[in-house]
Order: structure tokens, then C-alpha cells, then sequence
């Protein structure tokens, strides 16, 4: 069968949809008239009726209630099986989930489902991030057996805490994949998915937290329970999301080379749960951005730089940057990422995303933040804000300082990051 073309008239016919949840009716009635008026379209095509919604000024709180419908679509209806029928599955990726609510709600089964080709070969991106989906899903399917037996507090407490790791399949994703889709004019995943993964992190922090505080508390671990069993459904729906959804669309649109360059920024946010990370034999040499003088022809390391307060080689004035304790991103008049520093532990940042406007970098609920915060530079409002942060188990100090030229032109935003947590000395002063 053809692919369903989804223009406006269609993408006004899922606004109904949304609508109809919005009133209270139940998924399941909305689902299935979805499917029955959508069942032959493509994933893609459902995305570009989400882009159709997100431009015509559909809020991000409605277009994230299309994830339910969106994944739908995509979900076969197996007969129902058991929570220890699921559990106890050990064969490769033929997890059926039936749980109540939720985007968990339907039973699925990935091996009937079209995969991302690239995911099957040793060590590229989709490769690695399919290897951390696997270790999540036996995470969670331990989750399930311990709620299950009703276990106690403390062994859920631990699991939970393993399960912590998962920031960083979530930060490869927004920063590697859901940003680079957003260059390509494919915006609709990267408005759920972000602020999903934002959701999922703090929900497993959260209820961390209450395990530790409460977990003796037996009226307390009823609802505990119920929160982490929400979890854990939406945590399978979100593999499913990716594997069946993203991962295709991504292979579609990146060339290779944007590929490679993914690969090679992937240590910079680390990996989840993987012991050994497989090694991506075609990937090639790691693409560089190399120091040049647009103005310049031949320009290479040994071009000398005059500045204000003396002369600099390319290589020395890379070298000196790349030196300074401090992590550094320079934004352009036009709102375009121009430079990172190489070395970023405490905020990574994507080679993707330089020559991108730093809007297409950030989640959209920090968007109205981030604007602010560059207008209030732009405007001379203020030449300098400072917050503290903690990154990576460290405290930083991040600067954003307006950079102007000698006349006082609005040239970008310089924003600077310090590890200060050796900085800090306690106080030993009780009347502090």
C-alpha cells in the first residue's frame, strides 16, 4: 500500500483527534478511529502533519498528546499476555508489554516492525543506542518483577539508582539525533521527545528521592509504586518510539557523514549500562573542524593572527583556548553556534550544532530562557549574567557576557563555564 500523503486537511483532522482526548475521551475510542483513518501512513507522514500543527501555532503540550496516537499507529494488537509471560521472555527483542494507561497501554511487538537497517551494523550510532535500549529493557522488565513481588523499598531503591545511567542514552539522543532532524525541517520529534526524556529523568530522580525518604512509610509505597509503574510503561513506550520511529526517519535524512561525526561525539555524553563499546569499523577518519581565516586563501596552523594585544598562530591561539580552565560557546549576532571548546565535560556539545542557531539546540520548554536571556544581552539591558549549576556531579559557574566590538556593536554571546566545586571550601564559621 501506498503511503497516506498527510497535508493540512489531514493534519486538521488530527488536531480533531487532540481535541477529542482534550474533552475526555478515552485513548482507546480515539486510537481506533486513528487508525482507521491513518492506518496506511508512513511515520514520516505523520511527522510532517505534526510540523503542519506546531506551525499553524498547535501549542507543544497538545502536539505531545500525539504521541500516544502517533506510536499507535505503528502498534500490532497480540492477544493479551501476562506480566510474567513478558518478564520471563529472553529471546531477542520480541517484548509485548500490556499495561493500563499511559503511552504503555497497548500490547506491541518490535520483531513484526521495520527497524533502522544501520542499527544491525557493529558500532554505528543507531548500533549503540539499540545496545542501551536492550540493557534498559531488561532494567526495567527487573522493575516489573520486583513490583510484581511487592519488594521491598530498599530493592527498588537500587534499581532505580542503576536506572539513573539512562541520562546518557537520553542526552545522546537530544543532542545528536533530535537537533539534527530539526535542521532538516523534521522539528515534530524533537517537541515530544525532549521534553520526554526531560519528564522520564526527573520522574526517576524523583521517586529516587521518595524511596530513600519514605520507603518505610507502607501508605506511601502504595502510591510510589503506582508512580514507578507509570515509569517504567512510558519508558518501554519511549523505546519502542525510537526504534520503530526515530531511528528510520534519522537513517533517512543523515548522510554519512553526519554519522560519523555523531560517532566520534558520542564519548563526549557518555554511554549507559555498556561495558564494552563496540567499535564502528567503516566509520572512517573523525571529521574536523578545522582552524581557517575565511578571508584568507591557504590559511592553515602556522597563519599568523593580529590581535589587540599582540600576534598569534592559528595553532597557538586553538592550543590556548583548548588550555584555559574553562568551557567555552560563542553565539553570533544571528543567534548561530560558531564555536565550542573541544574538551566539554561539564555541558558536551554536538559538532552538529555548530553553523545551527542555538535555538534549534534546546528543548522547548528552556526556549523562552535562552531567547531572554540573549535579548537581554543584545539590548545592553545587561553585559553579564551569571548562574550556578550542577553538571555531571560538579558545581559550575556559567557566565553569559555580551561580546561587543570597540564601538560597542553587538558582535554574539560568549557563555563560560567553570567547575568551581574545589573552589568552594565549607564554612567552618557556626555563626555563617
Amino acid at each position: 500500500m501506498n503511503p497516506v500523503n498527510l497535508d493540512s486537511e489531514n493534519a486538521l483532522r488530527l488536531k480533531e483527534y487532540l481535541e477529542r482526548l482534550g474533552k475526555g475521551e478515552p485513548l482507546e475510542s480515539v486510537q481506533k478511529d486513528f487508525r482507521e483513518a491513518f492506518g496506511q501512513a508512513a511515520a514520516e507522514d505523520i511527522v510532517k502533519a505534526e510540523q503542519i500543527l506546531i506551525h499553524s501555532g498547535t501549542s507543544t503540550s497538545e502536539i505531545e498528546k500525539l504521541c500516544d496516537l502517533h506510536s499507535a499507529l505503528f502498534h500490532d494488537q497480540p492477544k493479551p499476555v501476562s506480566i510474567k509471560e513478558m518478564v520471563a521472555n529472553k529471546g531477542p527483542i520480541r517484548m509485548k508489554t500490556v499495561q493500563s494507561g499511559g503511552c504503555g497501554s497497548h500490547g506491541h511487538d518490535y520483531d513484526s516492525m521495520p527497524s533502522a537497517l544501520a542499527a544491525q551494523v557493529v558500532g554505528h550510532p543507531l548500533n549503540i543506542m539499540t545496545l542501551e535500549n536492550r540493557e534498559l529493557e531488561m532494567r526495567v522488565n527487573h522493575i516489573q518483577t520486583l513490583l510484581d513481588q511487592q519488594a521491598p523499598a530498599s530493592d527498588l531503591e537500587a534499581s532505580l539508582a542503576d536506572l539513573m545511567k539512562l541520562s546518557a542514552h537520553y542526552a545522546k539522543k537530544d543532542e545528536l539525533i533530535l537537533p539534527l532532524l530539526k535542521y532538516y525541517g523534521v522539528g515534530g520529534p524533537a517537541v515530544v521527545m525532549w521534553n520526554l526524556d526531560d519528564e522520564l529523568r526527573d520522574a526517576n530522580k524523583k521517586l529516587l528521592l521518595r524511596l530513600k525518604t519514605d520507603g518505610m512509610e507502607s501508605a506511601k509505597m502504595v502510591q510510589i509504586r503506582a508512580e514507578i509503574q507509570r515509569m517504567v510503561d512510558r519508558m518501554r513506550e519511549m523505546i519502542f518510539k525510537e526504534e520503530k520511529i526515530l531511528y528510520p526517519m534519522a537513517e533517512r535524512y543523515f548522510t554519512e557523514e553526519e554519522w560519523r561525526t555523531a560517532y566520534y561525539d558520542m564519548p563526549r555524553f557518555g554511554f549507559a549500562w555498556l561495558e564494552e563499546i563496540p567499535v564502528w569499523n567503516e566509520a572512517g577518519p573523525k571529521p574536523s573542524v578545522k582552524p581557517s581565516i575565511a578571508d584568507l586563501k591557504d590559511a592553515n596552523e602556522e597563519t599568523k593572527i593580529e590581535l589587540g594585544g599582540g600576534q598569534l598562530t592559528l595553532a597557538q591561539l586553538n592550543a590556548m583556548l583548548n588550555t584555559l580552565p574553562l568551557e567555552l560557546t560563542f553565539i553570533d549576532d544571528q543567534n548561530i553556534s560558531r564555536y565550542f571548546s573541544e574538551d566539554s565535560f561539564l555541558f558536551p556539545r554536538p559538532t552538529s550544532s555548530l553553523g545551527h542557531e542555538v535555538f534549534d539546540c534546546h528543548p522547548p520548554k528552556v526556549l523562552p530562557v535562552v531567547r531572554h536571556v540573549i535579548e537581554q544581552l543584545r539590548s545592553g539591558e545587561k553585559n553579564i549574567i551569571s548562574i550556578m549549576a550542577n553538571k555531571q556531579g560538579r558545581k559550575a559557574l556559567v557566565r553569559y557576557m555580551a561580546v561587543r566590538d570597540e564601538n560597542g556593536k553587538y558582535l554574539g554571546v560568549l557563555e563560560a563555564v567553570e567547575d568551581v566545586t574545589d573552589l568552594i571550601v565549607p564554612s567552618t564559621d557556626k555563626n555563617a
